[in-house]
């Protein structure tokens, strides 16, 4: 398989921490979609990444998409819980990190730009997100189910990409068990050989 975009993308870095932590093999072409528009539309009509180029040629787009596939792969080790209601709390923690992800790609890149009002907005959206992670991650929550499912990949992934892209949020005070959660697993290799250089 090879996984095409750059792991400054929280979406194709989730990818990656997924396929690292299940130990999939995988080549990784670093395609930033912003700034290699043509590389990123071969392997995706929309130009986006992340893309995964299966072995028998198929690509697969989107990483929601992507770790659904990724978990049929896992089934001893899911990255998505079979049980109905596992699966659907998991997949809603999940699309939460991907949501705060959106949000604070909005918030650095045109914070300066929109009405106070709609930065504000964005601000709420991401610690209102944050605050259900935390939840999530308290001793027992869903968060620190074994081993890791997309929901704490997202979230691991998510509590990063905000520091790196909103330094001036001071968010970690409001998520103590999320940031504790993320700080224990900052050292794994699904997230240690993901992490974009500074």
């Amino acid at each position: 398989m090879k996984l095409i975009g750059t792991y400054l993308s929280p979406y194709a870095r989730r990818v990656g921490a997924a396929l690292i932590s299940r130990g999939l093999p995988f080549d990784h072409e670093p395609v930033n979609g912003y700034r290699e528009f043509e590389a990123a539309r071969r392997y995706n009509p929309v130009a986006k990444v992340p893309s995964l180029v299966l072995d028998d040629g198929e690509v697969l787009i989107d990483s929601t998409a992507i770790l659904d596939y990724l978990a049929e792969l896992t089934p001893a080790a899911p990255l998505i819980p079979a049980g109905s209601r596992a699966r659907r709390t998991t997949l809603k923690l999940a699309a939460i990190g991907y949501g705060v992800c959106e949000q604070a790609t909005r918030l650095s890149a045109r914070g300066g730009e929109v009405p106070a009002s709609e930065a504000e907005r964005w601000r709420a959206q991401i610690l209102g997100g944050l605050g259900a992670l935390d939840e999530a991650a308290a001793e027992g929550g869903p968060l620190r189910a074994t081993p890791f499912d997309v929901a704490a990949i997202t979230a691991i992934v998510a509590v990063e990409y905000l520091a790196r892209t909103n330094p001036g949020l001071d968010i970690l005070p409001a998520i103590p068990a999320l940031a504790e959660f993320a700080a224990a697993h900052r050292g794994a290799p699904p997230f240690a050989l993901t992490r974009p250089a500074a």
